[in-house]
Formats: structure tokens, sequence, C-alpha cells
């Protein structure tokens, strides 16, 4: 008897290497952002030798550089003159309004040190950035002017394209007192109280934050809009009808979650509502794969961060008091899910 056995199919070894080498093209537009190049070409496009004159470049690897870019769709090339692509321009150029460098700075000066030594993560639990020691991260990090900087700029660039979506998606005709836990200079409730205007506003974030939220809503003109409350929402938490926080349950380990939770539900308003989005991992969800992936960046960012899964903020949210739990998307990956109070 002949047996037909089905053919193997081999995979392709480039498709392989292009995950496995997938840093080398990352580490192409950090550094491009780091050199100042993006900037240097929104003022105008330039020739390679232009480029290498003005960001003081060695000859050696420049040209090639800059064809890559162009390759990876970073760059347009015209000849011998570069310029910046439209998502190069969108996103790496400071003055536009879609501006994502503040997190790509903090990825490429203490993300991308902290993922090389992944293994040793895996190995002991630890985390690997430099920019702490201990358990006191955010107090370490708000007490540093770069490091303060660095984190505002990338908190942010994370939370500014879900605003819009803040706005719209939540019914918020009826409530007054909003209070936003973690909410770092007011950016989200800000915008929030622009759109709504008959909110009041208060952001409950560590002492160190005040100067840069005072100077912030002074840019934004919405000074006495939204007020700073210096504290530890893992302590005191002030009365709300709705309390929001972004971003930032996932900093913690599922004991700090249940406190916070419980926290929260004690100073919230009955019938109140509180708000938590996150890029929750949920199986089968277009996100799902990069979702694991941010858990693994805050097992290597963090003392006690880990992504989690949207069960298990039902089931932190219902054991806390909450009498119903809502979700949705608001895209880019990230999840909303409320917990209303009961009457």
């Amino acid at each position: 008897m002949t047996t037909h056995l089905e053919p193997v199919t081999r995979p392709h070894p480039r498709h392989f290497l292009d995950k496995a080498m997938a840093f080398q093209p990352s580490k192409m537009v950090l550094a491009g952002l780091e050199v100042g190049l993006f900037d240097l070409l929104a003022e105008a496009p330039a020739t390679e030798s232009v480029i290498r004159e003005r960001l003081g470049l060695h000859p050696r690897g420049t040209g090639h550089f800059l064809d890559a870019l162009a390759a990876l769709g970073m760059l347009n090339r015209d000849g011998d003159v570069f310029s910046n692509s439209q998502a190069a321009e969108f996103f790496l150029v400071p003055t536009h309004d879609e501006y994502m460098g503040g997190l790509l700075h903090m990825a490429n000066r203490v993300m991308y040190p902290a993922w090389g030594r992944l293994a040793e993560a895996l190995r002991t639990g630890r985390p690997q950035a430099a920019t702490y020691t201990g358990d006191t991260m955010f107090e370490q990090l708000y007490e540093n002017d770069e490091k303060r900087v660095d984190f505002i700029g990338m908190a942010e660039a994370a939370s500014k394209p879900l605003i819009p979506a803040l706005i719209e998606r939540f019914d918020w005709s009826d409530r007054t007192l909003v209070v936003e836990l973690g909410g770092c200079r007011g950016n989200v409730l800000a915008q929030l109280v622009r759109a709504h205007p008959h909110l009041d506003g208060t952001v409950l974030d560590l002492p160190q934050l005040r100067p840069a939220f005072d100077e912030h809503m002074a840019a934004l003109g919405t000074t006495g809009t939204v007020r700073f409350e210096g504290g530890d929402f893992f302590e005191s938490i002030p009365e709300a009808e709705v309390m929001m926080i972004g971003h930032s349950l996932i900093d913690w380990e599922d004991a700090q979650r249940r406190r916070l939770l419980a926290n929260a539900f004690a100073a919230l308003k009955p019938g109140g509502a509180f708000l938590i989005w996150d890029p929750i991992i949920v199986e089968g969800e277009e996100g799902y794969l990069r979702n694991l992936v941010t858990s693994l960046n805050l097992q290597l960012m963090t003392p006690h961060g880990t992504g989690y899964r949207l069960q298990e903020c039902v089931e932190w949210l219902t054991d806390a008091g909450f009498a119903t739990v809502t979700h949705l998307s608001l895209g880019h990956d990230v999840t909303l899910v409320i917990g209303h109070k009961a009457p």
C-alpha cells in the first residue's frame, strides 16, 4: 500500500528573520530621532552632505542610513535630496499635533536598553530599567527634571489619541464631580472639561507634579478650571461622581490594584462610575499580541507592573462592590472598563 504524505511547506527564512531582527529597523527610526534628522528635514529637504554637515554625522554610514530610512517609508528621496515622509512629518516632528517623540525618546533611552536584558528579567522577575532603584519608581522619576519630562511626554503621547473617544463615548451630561487618579499634569482632564464645561475636575497625583500641572494648565488656558490635589491614591481619594484612571492600573500588582479599587469604591458617590482604560489583554482582539508585548515591557520597566486580562479586571471591580461592569474599545489597543456603583 502506498502512503501519500502531505507535502511539508518550508517556512521562508526571510519571514522568520524579519521578526527575529526587527530591532534593526526600530533602532534606525529611534537613531534618526536622536540625532535630530526629522527636525532638520522639517525645516527643508536636504542632500546627504548637508545632513552630515548639519548633524555632525560621519560619511561612512550616513548614505546607507538615509537610503534605508527611505526604503522603510520614513523618508522620501528625490534624486540626491531627502525629505520627511508624511508619517515622519506627522509623528516625529515636535511642531505637529500628532507628535509621538515623547514616547519614542523614552523608548530609545530607557526601554531599548532594558529590552536587551529581557532574558534576565524572565529568569529573575526583576525590572531592568536603569532609571530608578527599589520600589519607589514614580517618586524617583518625578524628582529628576529630565526623567520627569521624559515620563510626562511618554504618558501624554499614549493618552492623547484616546481623548476624543473618552469625550464622546461616555455620557457626561448628568455628572459633575470628576477625579482623575494619576492624571499627571492634567492633559486628559483639561480636554474633557473643555468639551464638557459643566464638569468640575480634579487631578490626584504625587505633589512633585504640581509645578508641571500649573504650567500646563496656564498654557492650555484652563487654570482654575481643573484643580490639582497632591496625594497618594493608595491612601486617600477625594469624593467624586466619576472617577477615572488611565494607563496606570497596569503599573501595579494585583494586591495593589484591589486596594486601589476598594479606595475608589469608597470615595465614589452612589450611582457613580469608575472608568479604567489600559492596553488590556483581550484574546481574539486585533491588539492581543501588542498588549502581551506591552505587558512584558511593564515587567522590564516597573517594580510590579504587568498587563492584565479583561476578565481579571471585571473580577476586581465586582469584588470591590461595583454592581455592574461594562466595557468598550477606545481604539489604539485600549479598552475602557466601567464599574457602575449602585444608586
